[in-house]
C-alpha cells in the first residue's frame, strides 16, 4: 500500500498552484474570443436607447436655426368704406396694399449667430452623454471580468476542498483522522459553494446592467474579451491633465455657452431697434357734393414707413441679462478647469496607490501564503499538524487572494475613472495603456 502522502500529492499540487491561478494572469488574456473595450464602447454609443433620445435634441436645435434665419411675412391690407346704409349717393372708398417689416439693425443674423451656437451646444451635450456612456460601460465591462476571476479562484479552491474531503474521509474510515476533521473540510468546501453561488449571481445582474447600456435585451448572451489592463507605471499627471483640458466635453459646452452669450449680447444690442415697416398701397374711391356736379373716381398710390424710436425702451434689460450670463460663463469656465485638474488629480492618486497595492500583492504576500500552505500539507503528511490547521492555511491563503482580486477590482474601477476624466473615453479610444 502507497504511504499517505503519495495519495494527498494531487492536493498538496492543486494548492501548491493556486497562488498563481487567476492572480498572475491578472494582465494575461484568458479568452481574446469576445468582444473588445473599444467594440462594446462604440455599440453603447451607437444603440443605447436613452442616448438615441437624446440626439433628437440636435435635430431640434438645427430646426430653430432654419428658422432664425426667415424674415416675417408681407401683410396684404384691404380696406372698404361707402355710404350705402345711409344717403346711398354712390360714395366709396376703397385701398389694397402690401406692407413688410425690415430687420435695419441685424437681428436676423444675430439671430442665426445665436442658434448656430445651440446647435454646437446640443452636440457638445451628446458628447458629454457619449462620454458618461462610456465610463459606466468601461465600469460594467472591468467589474465582470474582476467578478470572473474571484469565480474561478472560488472554484480552484472548491476542487481543491472536494479532493480533500475524499481524502480526509478515508483517513476517518481508517481511524487516522477525526469526525471533527471531516467536518472542518466539509464547512469550508460548502461555505466556498455558497461564495462562488454569490458571485455568479452578482455575475448575471451585471451583464444585465451591461446589456442595458448596450441597448440590448437583459438576458442576452455576451462573450467578453477578458484582457485587463496593465498596472505598469502611469503617465505624467501633468500630461493627463493637458489631456483633459483638450478632450473633455464638459469644458467644450461650457466654453461654447460663452460663445453664446456674446451672441446673445449682440442680439439684444441689434433689437434695441425694431424692424421698420414698409408699406404700399392703391386706393380708389368717389365722393359726391351736396349741390355740386357728379365726381368721377380718384385713384391714388400711397406709399407709408413705420419707424420704432427706441426713446423709452432702449433693451436696457436684456443686454444686462445677456451681460451678466457672459460673465457667470466665464467664472464656471475657470471653476470648472479647476474642477477636471482635481477630478483627474484625484483618480490619478487612487489608481497609483491600488497599483502599488497589486505590486506588493505580488511580490510578497501571495508567495508567503504559497509557502505557509506547502509547510502545512508537509506537517500534515508528517502528522505533526491536524487537518484544522491545514484547512485554516488553505482558508487563509485563499482570503489573501480574494482580497487581492478585491484591490485588482478597485484598481479597475479607478482606472475606468481616470480614463473617463481625462477625456480618453471621447473618442472611443482603447482602455489599454
Amino acid at each position: 500500500m502507497p504511504p499517505p502522502w503519495i495519495a494527498r500529492a494531487p492536493w498538496r499540487l492543486l494548492i501548491f498552484l493556486i497562488a498563481s491561478i487567476g492572480l498572475n494572469g491578472a494582465g494575461q488574456t484568458a479568452s481574446a474570443a469576445g468582444m473588445a473595450l473599444p467594440q462594446l464602447i462604440e455599440s453603447a454609443v451607437q444603440n443605447n436607447k436613452d442616448l438615441q433620445a437624446a440626439r433628437y435634441a440636435v435635430e431640434g436645435a438645427r430646426a430653430r436655426l432654419l428658422q432664425a434665419g426667415l424674415a416675417s411675412n408681407p401683410r396684404l391690407d384691404m380696406s372698404a368704406k361707402n355710404d350705402r346704409i345711409f344717403n346711398n349717393e354712390g360714395e366709396y372708398t376703397a385701398s389694397i396694399g402690401v406692407s413688410q417689416s425690415f430687420s435695419v439693425a441685424g437681428r436676423l443674423a444675430r439671430q442665426k449667430n445665436v442658434a448656430r451656437v445651440d446647435v454646437a451646444l446640443a452636440l457638445a451635450e451628446i458628447k458629454q452623454a457619449e462620454l458618461k456612456l462610456a465610463g459606466d460601460v468601461a465600469a460594467e465591462v472591468y467589474r465582470i471580468l474582476a467578478l470572473n476571476r474571484q469565480i474561478e479562484v472560488r472554484e480552484h479552491l472548491i476542487e481543491i476542498d472536494r479532493k480533500l474531503v475524499q481524502g480526509t474521509r478515508k483517513r476517518f474510515k481508517a481511524a487516522e483522522v477525526s469526525e471533527l476533521d471531516v467536518n472542518a473540510a466539509q464547512l469550508d468546501l460548502l461555505r466556498l459553494s455558497q461564495e462562488r453561488a454569490l458571485l455568479s449571481s452578482q455575475r448575471m445582474t451585471q451583464l444585465a446592467r451591461l446589456n442595458q447600456l448596450l441597448g440590448r435585451p437583459a438576458t442576452q448572451a455576451l462573450e467578453l474579451d477578458d484582457t485587463l489592463p496593465s498596472s505598469e507605471s502611469l503617465p505624467n499627471l501633468a500630461e493627463l491633465q493637458a489631456q483633459a483640458l483638450a478632450l473633455r466635453p464638459d469644458l467644450r459646452f461650457a466654453l461654447l455657452n460663452a460663445d453664446r452669450a456674446r451672441a446673445d449680447q449682440a442680439l439684444a444690442r441689434a433689437q434695441r431697434w425694431e424692424d421698420w415697416n414698409v408699406g404700399v398701397g392703391l386706393e380708389q374711391g368717389r365722393q359726391v357734393i351736396d349741390g355740386g356736379l357728379p365726381q368721377g373716381t380718384s385713384r391714388a398710390l400711397g406709399l407709408s414707413l413705420s419707424i420704432p424710436l427706441p426713446l423709452l425702451n432702449k433693451n436696457q434689460g436684456r443686454i444686462a441679462e445677456a451681460a451678466s450670463a457672459g460673465a457667470q460663463a466665464d467664472a464656471r469656465i475657470e471653476a470648472l478647469k479647476l474642477s477636471i485638474g482635481n477630478e483627474v488629480a484625484g483618480a490619478y492618486a487612487e489608481t497609483e496607490r491600488l497599483r502599488q497595492a497589486l505590486s506588493e500583492y505580488r511580490r510578497n504576500m501571495l508567495a508567503v501564503s504559497a509557502r505557509n500552505v506547502r509547510l502545512a500539507l508537509q506537517g500534515y503528511d508528517q502528522g505533526l499538524v491536524s487537518i484544522l490547521e491545514v484547512v485554516q492555511a488553505q482558508r487563509q491563503q485563499g482570503e489573501l487572494n480574494i482580497a487581492y482580486l478585491n484591490t485588482l477590482d478597485q484598481y479597475l474601477q479607478a482606472w475606468a475613472r481616470l480614463h473617463t476624466a481625462t477625456g480618453d473615453y471621447a473618442g472611443y479610444a482603447s482602455a489599454q495603456p
